[in-house]
């Protein structure tokens, strides 16, 4: 009897242990993977992944003592085909009395080309009345052939939108036209005053050759993130991140992002903070957020298969009881060709967590 005491307080203790922050994917008791990314500082947030198309894995999100501050970092990790192991963090972006945010990875398949781009905002200032959101520009910097590089080299960040208070947050759409749609906002003023925006590059030149299509009557709704339901179809679907933190907003566009519908609530709750969805290869709609108007506590994946109507199926992805600083937020996912859906997100702004959902089953079981 003293012996099975032994083994099952040694087991609680494990069970109860810290994760490991080391970048290795592990299996987990639920059936999926998962990574806790090497924190390069103190405070980490915002990520996004992306894939490359040999393989690979891409990951960037914010690093620094605590975000707005000044120094805060983009940092940047690659997780190589067939390896369980995330590389150790590089700082790709950072610059003295700024904050860096909101990082978005893009890789152009036809010239292999890897853009990042990125908000930045002075830093916190003191005096009252002064919002640092209001001063955001939004910069960008790239990486050539990439997936043949062993060790992936970016330029020096540029500043590509100078319009004060620019923001972005999710993933770049190509269009049926070779143009590149990207999702982004405007969060300066009031709450009521930010609104999302579609900007279109045309030629591919980041730097010159922009158009606006605004979303309708997007007043309070940011952080849009845009998919096309049907590959070849015109049509694509917008949801939106809540300012008022009531509900998750759903527009749509009938011709591939030029115009679009007067957003509608959707049944999702939303906590003013960020979204992402994504189309899955059975055609059915994923999407990961915070299922709560309060809390950044639990974060949820949920499924609809009538393009964002309504949702059947919700499964947590993380979820404690505790909410003494608490924080499972800032979501991104895609799927990859085997079917696995890779989601990170902020893990209490410790670090960065990877899971990796084996199928789109797994979020039907409870």
């Amino acid at each position: 009897m003293i012996k099975d005491f032994f083994w099952f307080l040694i087991f609680a203790i494990t069970a109860n242990a810290d994760p490991k922050f080391d970048g290795v994917l592990r299996n987990a008791s639920d059936g999926t993977m998962e990574a806790y990314m090497i924190p390069p500082f103190a405070s980490n947030h915002a990520s996004f992944i992306e894939p490359l198309p040999n393989g690979d894995l891409v990951m960037a999100w914010f690093s620094g003592t605590s975000e707005g501050e000044s120094n805060v970092a983009i940092v940047f990790s690659q997780l190589k085909n067939n390896s369980d192991q995330w590389t150790k963090a590089q700082v790709v972006s950072q610059r003295k009395g700024y904050s860096n945010q909101n990082p978005v990875l893009f890789h152009d398949n036809k010239t292999d080309v890897l853009y990042l781009f990125h908000s930045q905002q002075e830093a916190k200032k003191a005096s009252a009345g002064i919002q640092s959101e209001d001063s955001a520009e939004i910069w960008v910097l790239s990486a050539k052939n990439v997936t043949n590089s062993t060790a992936i080299q970016f330029s020096p960040p540029r500043v590509m939108f100078k319009h004060k208070g620019s923001f972005d947050r999710n993933r770049v759409v190509v269009s049926l036209r070779n143009t590149w749609l990207y999702p982004m906002y405007y969060a300066g003023g009031s709450s009521k005053d930010q609104t999302s925006n579609l900007k279109e590059c045309v030629d591919h030149d980041v730097f010159s050759s922009w158009l606006d299509h605004p979303f309708t009557a997007s007043n309070y709704l940011v952080q849009p993130s845009v998919v096309r339901p049907k590959k070849g179809n015109p049509r694509l679907i917008v949801f939106f991140r809540d300012r008022r933190a009531q509900n998750v907003y759903r527009a749509e566009s009938p011709d591939d992002g030029k115009t679009w519908t007067r957003p509608s609530k959707t049944t999702l709750p939303n906590n003013n903070s960020g979204i992402e969805a994504s189309v899955l290869s059975s055609g059915n709609l994923a999407i990961v957020y915070n299922p709560t108007t309060k809390d950044r506590n639990p974060l949820s994946v949920s499924l609809s298969d009538d393009q964002g109507i309504t949702w059947k199926y919700t499964r947590n992805l993380e979820y404690t009881k505790s909410s003494n600083g608490v924080e499972f937020s800032y979501p991104t996912l895609f799927q990859d060709s085997s079917g696995r859906i890779h989601i990170s997100y902020t893990f209490n702004r410790q670090t960065i967590k990877h899971k990796v959902l084996p199928n789109e089953e797994w979020i039907m079981q409870k």
